[in-house]
């Protein structure tokens, strides 16, 4: 087990952030760089109906965005830099930044959306049944 919580829906979370399936904790989340397995390789459950759309991409800019507005207005007070100088450099931490979270962003959708038994998204799926 790689992180054991009461709340299933924070363990699924934390443990998609961690790249590991959200049920068991052990196995992989992704074969790929952002291409989920189709089931767990430990305990055999499925991943490959959910699917995270947009949401990870919507999070990693919302993330990366306000730690650059940060980092921009801090380093410019503090240091005059040139315009050729700082838009390598912050275009350089932006991209780092995006490609290291959005797998961890996408994790935790996944993670999110399995813990809650969220129907799959795709065309052959049957509609949930309304009470």
């Amino acid at each position: 087990m790689i992180f054991v919580s009461e709340n299933p829906t924070k363990q699924a979370a934390v443990r998609g952030f961690l790249g590991c399936c959200p049920h068991c904790g052990v196995g992989k989340l992704f074969r790929a760089y952002l291409t989920p397995v189709e089931a767990c390789c430990a305990c055999g459950e499925a991943l490959g109906h959910v699917r995270a759309d947009d949401g990870p991409a919507w999070l990693t800019v919302m993330v990366v965005g306000h730690i650059m507005v940060a980092l921009l207005l801090t380093v410019r007070a503090a240091v005059l830099m040139p315009l050729w100088a700082s838009l390598p450099l912050f275009g350089g931490i932006a991209t780092a930044l995006v490609l290291v979270l959005l797998p961890r962003a996408k994790g935790v959708f996944i993670g999110l959306i399995w813990s809650m038994n969220s129907p799959g998204s795709e065309p052959n799926a049957p509609e949930p049944e309304l009470p």
